[in-house]
């Protein structure tokens, strides 16, 4: 208690020492910052019309119309002081509240250039799930998208797009296990986390035209516990009111044995050429397991394959824009306005997507005697009308197979019909 005492006082001395010092050195004022900020928002209202049949005349077909508020976002962003910025989102969809970017950015870093990000953001793992939803042609993202449990986590993360004159883009971060329903709180950092890398290149650019030929790959590598411990799939179609898809007699597809962790690895490729656009991706992901084999365990790693290729086609004019790696805000020429005549501009869009969980469906049908299917694809065409860079009508419709075996499961095509109103500001 004496050296408490003793300390406090010695503190104490030393504070007024300071206070005095200051109050007759130091003749400056105190220096003030200004800090800016910039309201966003965007409002996305969604209708789905989701039909199937059961293919059994005693089981009832699938038939769901709904709507709902797919996102209600709304964010301030700024700039602190010369090389600070800052960025707080939240998400309102389903009456619920929920963080999305949420950061600090120290920008410009000395030596090195780039950004550091601390916070919550979106991770840098591929073309499409960096394309804001403002931005992305469809809906929804594409299915091989779903081995990502959510676009945003919350850690560290380093940018730095401009690389050897603007050639280069490197993304990488680094975030923990907390969920997103919880804040992206984690309170066990070192039962692992995850890693992300992304790799990315302008390798031909004419912005006169509105020319472009990206490629990139990138790389994530996720460990989500300390042991291994029981983990579901959780992928949808390429709708968001309907179920997610499922193995026959399971209410997810999940990994056998108990998953140590997640690796995966993806390639991109996409081309602007003025109104037309092409974007593809392929990944591999990989989930490394350990299973039973009798009464020893060992290691066995499934194997998720992903591929999509999109084409979108202004037939008014427009073009997609592209920034940063990932496609941006489209070059609108016409703003509708029926006094004035005009109506906008129209895209026309395409994909074809699929998912390949064979590596898990072969693996249980040895052990179970059935016949599990095992790849789900989607082929999708609509179109966008544009009637500012800030609003558009979309309308999808999506065609969603399974590789099944009629013994096992005999639903047919899953068809939905998607529309979406959309407004950012």
């Amino acid at each position: 208690m004496k050296k408490l005492i003793f300390l406090l006082v010695v503190l104490t001395a030393f504070g007024f020492q300071s206070a005095y010092a200051q109050d007759v050195v130091d003749e400056h004022q105190p220096l003030k910052v200004k800090p800016t900020v910039a309201l966003h928002g965007r409002v996305q209202y969604d209708y789905e019309f989701l039909n199937q049949d059961s293919g059994v005349d005693s089981v009832d077909d699938l038939k769901l119309r709904g709507n709902e508020f797919r996102r209600v976002y709304l964010s301030g962003s700024g700039k602190i002081y010369k090389n600070i910025k800052y960025k707080v989102q939240f998400e309102f969809a389903g009456s619920q509240i929920g963080y999305r970017d949420v950061y600090i950015k120290f920008v410009n870093l000395p030596g090195i250039g780039g950004n550091f990000t601390v916070g919550s953001f979106a991770e840098a793992t591929g073309l499409d799930m960096l394309t804001s939803s403002n931005y992305i042609p469809m809906l929804e993202r594409a299915l091989m998208t779903s081995t990502q449990n959510f676009r945003w986590n919350s850690g560290l993360m380093y940018d730095n797009m401009g690389m050897f004159g603007g050639k280069l883009g490197l993304q990488m971060s680094y975030a923990g296990n907390g969920s997103h329903h919880g804040g992206f709180k984690d309170k066990h950092l070192e039962n692992g986390g995850h890693f992300v890398a992304r790799l990315t290149s302008p390798v031909y650019e004419n912005k006169e035209k509105h020319q472009l030929v990206h490629i990139g790959v990138n790389f994530e590598s996720r460990k989500r516990s300390k042991d291994p411990a029981a983990y579901s799939l959780k992928l949808r179609a390429e709708d968001h009111l309907g179920d997610y898809i499922h193995i026959p007699g399971e209410e997810f597809i999940d990994i056998p044995g108990l998953l140590k962790n997640q690796q995966d690895i993806g390639f991109e490729f996409a081309a602007n050429f003025g109104s037309f656009s092409f974007q593809s991706e392929y990944e591999i992901a990989g989930y490394n397991a350990v299973v039973k084999d009798g009464s020893v365990d060992k290691d066995q790693t499934f194997n998720l394959n992903g591929f999509y290729a999109l084409v979108s086609y202004f037939v008014t004019g427009g073009q997609r824009g592209f920034k940063h790696g990932a496609f941006a805000r489209p070059h609108i020429y016409n703003n509708f306005c029926i006094k004035d005549g005009n109506w906008g501009e129209l895209e026309l869009v395409a994909r074809y997507s699929t998912l390949d969980y064979s590596s898990i469906t072969d693996y249980l049908d040895l052990f179970s005697g059935k016949d599990y299917y095992s790849k789900t694809a989607d082929i999708g065409f609509g179109f966008n009308w544009y009637l500012n860079n800030h609003t558009r009508l979309m309308y999808n419709h999506i065609i969603t197979s399974t590789n099944r075996n009629t013994d096992v499961d005999k639903e047919k095509n899953l068809n939905a019909d998607l529309i979406r109103l959309q407004v950012d500001f």
